[in-house]
């Protein structure tokens, strides 16, 4: 007997991992957030005609307002928008719109599609089974989500450069930088508001879709702020693309920064990240409790 006993104490000292062994709860675990994001990487970069399609498609997307404005206004630029926007050049003003646009777009499709992909696979169960803080995993997603939105957005900028024959100036390099990172980081916690819900709704599709054309309508992508009226203008201001957008579309046109209205702008989508987060990581929270409470983590 005595034997019998030895022998399972040593087979269960073999089952513990050294990982197991020295685990201890974390309200972050960078190894899984890295993890989960080199996995969808490779997924991603597995098939190469995704690199065209990121930059090209956004192309065609836009295109149609393009021509609807030349066919209005004709080949130069409407007296009318020179004077509400600030700006004379209209192909201009609209690329740096699409290029902030790619990371809400991002931000609204890919991180909810990843559950939504897990789901399918099989996997989702088992990855909420884990010890691992789901902040992790989110981040995760979101990480990789943002390295494939910001090659599908240079890639755009790049094509659309040579395309038009458009000039931006370089000193808005370091500024555009800043105010991605910020920005990117406040849409992460939208991101997870939506994660969460699409864990409770499932198939994200028409939630999604929606969410996104409300946002692409409020945005200033196509036109600038100021053709909004005033009560959708205030929404508007409420989505950190639109102050990513203006700031970005000024300081790249103009080639200067207004050090008053860059301060507001890093002000403003610091606020914007603070309360995206608070909310989006409690959505979340309150949807994971809430699908396990009724059995439907694994659900279609």
């Amino acid at each position: 007997m005595t034997e019998i006993t030895q022998e399972t104490q040593e087979e269960v000292t073999h089952e513990i991992s050294e990982y197991l062994e020295s685990f201890k709860p974390r309200a972050m675990d960078w190894t899984a957030a890295r993890s989960f994001a080199v996995k969808n990487l490779r997924i991603a970069i597995r098939y190469p005609a995704n690199f065209l399609v990121w930059g090209v498609l956004p192309i065609f997307w836009f295109a149609p307002f393009i021509l609807m404005a030349t066919a209005i206004a004709g080949p130069g630029t409407s007296s009318h928008f020179t004077d509400i926007s600030g700006f004379d050049n209209y192909i201009q003003f609209v690329v740096i719109g699409w290029f902030v646009f790619m990371y809400l777009d991002n931000s609204i499709w890919a991180i909810g599609n990843n559950f939504r992909w897990e789901q399918m696979s099989g996997t989702l169960e088992p990855l909420f089974s884990t010890p691992v803080p789901r902040i992790s995993i989110l981040l995760g997603a979101a990480i990789s989500d943002t390295i494939q939105g910001t090659m599908q957005a240079g890639i755009l900028l790049s094509v659309c450069i040579v395309l038009f024959g458009l000039e931006y100036s370089l000193v808005a390099i370091l500024p555009t930088i800043i105010i991605l990172t910020l920005m990117v980081i406040a849409l992460y916690g939208f991101s997870f508001m939506l994660a969460g819900l699409i864990l409770v709704f499932k198939d994200p599709s028409v939630l999604t879709q929606m969410i996104s054309e409300m946002t692409f309508m409020v945005s200033p992508i196509n036109y600038p702020v100021q053709a909004l009226p005033r009560s959708v203008q205030f929404v508007s201001y409420l989505i950190p693309t639109t102050i990513g957008i203006v700031t970005i579309r000024d300081i790249a046109i103009n080639g200067a920064v207004n050090l008053l209205s860059f301060s507001q702008a890093i002000a403003g989508l610091g606020i914007l990240a603070v309360c995206f987060w608070t909310f989006g990581i409690s959505v979340f929270n309150y949807s994971e409790k809430w699908t396990k409470q009724r059995g439907h983590m694994g659900g279609f």
